[in-house]
């Protein structure tokens, strides 16, 4: 099949990480996968370094009448079975350009508070059932809904036989403090001054917090501020944006995601291959992911008090930390593979193309 993926964004991001990772794998698969967006921002970036072809579009708004003509005539003329857009803009201009080419489209709904602009795809992705059951409430016909969930390929298997040490080494963290790991854009909807609040209760035990995020972007300079504030400075470190997510899961002993809102987060399937223990929030697709009291715990979001109820037995028990880890490993292995989501992708399309591809 050959599909052009549609998606407008500059930062790095879930969605434009999945985006990646699914072009990449549908490449490897014999599938011929092309990009339309911006090419300046990351996505189009680290697409043209891997090789990919695309075209440049700027996808201004929701009204760029040269972006959706454009759009149409680069899937036309070269010969696309389909246009797959992401999130609400990439849908919106997926399906104007698809109607006008003639050509099936798939639409990837990453949120669960976000269902606009997504009712001209003939499929529509759900990335976990709290996406699919808010599509539903929308009005979204539920029979062509697809809920897949994101998947990744074994990233544990991948890391040198040392990483722990090596990093921790790098970090300058002792090998047998307990190690926290915040990996996520520092902007409201992740709650990191939930943590932060969190973690001021629990001074007395030993900890480190990484947080890594782009610092100096979005919330970044708050965020720092609070913890200086909280009397957390040198107990926080603050990383800046890494490309090195795994070799940090491999460091740490808990991943912390105090959501205020979460779909399905590629960071807790990282930390599930990894085999750590995950303290997270009670929304969206997080539940589909982290078992309560098997592979970690989930709490109330805004809820300092019961984050670090949850955290105080895992900073306290190595062995709580690692028949937690061994769940959350078996959750990966039983439902979050790359391969899974890969074959129920192809497979949406090919109902998409009513079995034409």
């Amino acid at each position: 099949m050959k599909i052009v993926t549609v998606l407008h964004s500059m930062k790095s991001g879930g969605a434009e990480r999945h985006a990646l990772q699914l072009m990449r794998g549908l490449r490897a698969r014999g599938h011929e996968a092309r990009y339309a967006g911006p090419m300046d921002g990351w996505l189009g970036q680290q697409l043209q370094a891997d090789g990919f072809d695309g075209i440049d579009l700027p996808l201004i708004g929701l009204y760029d009448l040269p972006s959706i003509v454009r759009l149409a005539l680069y899937a036309r003329r070269i010969g696309a079975d389909l246009i797959h857009g992401h999130l609400t803009r990439g849908a919106w201009y997926a399906g104007l350009a698809a109607r006008l080419a003639g050509l099936p489209n798939v639409a990837t709904a990453h949120a669960d508070n976000a269902g606009k602009h997504f009712g001209r795809a003939d499929r529509i992705i759900a990335v976990s059932q709290a996406v699919a059951d808010f599509l539903q409430r929308q009005g979204y016909d539920p029979a062509r809904i697809r809920m897949v969930h994101h998947g990744i390929a074994d990233i544990a298997a991948r890391l040198p036989a040392h990483a722990r040490e090596t990093t921790r080494r790098e970090l300058d963290l002792p090998l047998d403090e307990p190690c926290l790991l915040m990996a996520a854009r520092i902007v409201p909807a992740k709650g990191h001054d939930t943590a932060l609040a969190a973690l001021a209760t629990l001074k007395a035990r030993r900890w480190t917090l990484l947080v890594a995020g782009d610092h100096r972007a979005d919330l970044g300079p708050q965020t720092q501020a609070l913890a200086l504030e909280l009397g957390l400075a040198g107990r926080v470190r603050f990383l800046g944006l890494r490309e090195d997510v795994p070799a940090l899961l491999a460091a740490s002993d808990v991943l912390l995601a105090p959501s205020r809102r979460e779909a399905l987060s590629l960071t807790l399937l990282e930390a599930s291959a990894c085999s750590l223990p995950i303290v997270a929030t009670r929304v969206g697709g997080i539940g589909e992911v982290v078992e309560e009291g098997a592979s970690g715990f989930l709490v109330p979001p805004d809820d300092p008090a019961a984050l670090a109820a949850a955290l105080a037995p895992l900073l306290a028990d190595p062995a709580l930390r690692q028949r937690c880890g061994a769940r959350a490993r078996q959750r990966f292995e039983a439902g979050f593979t790359e391969n899974a989501m890969f074959d129920k992708t192809v497979a949406t399309y090919r109902e998409a193309c009513g079995g034409r591809a």
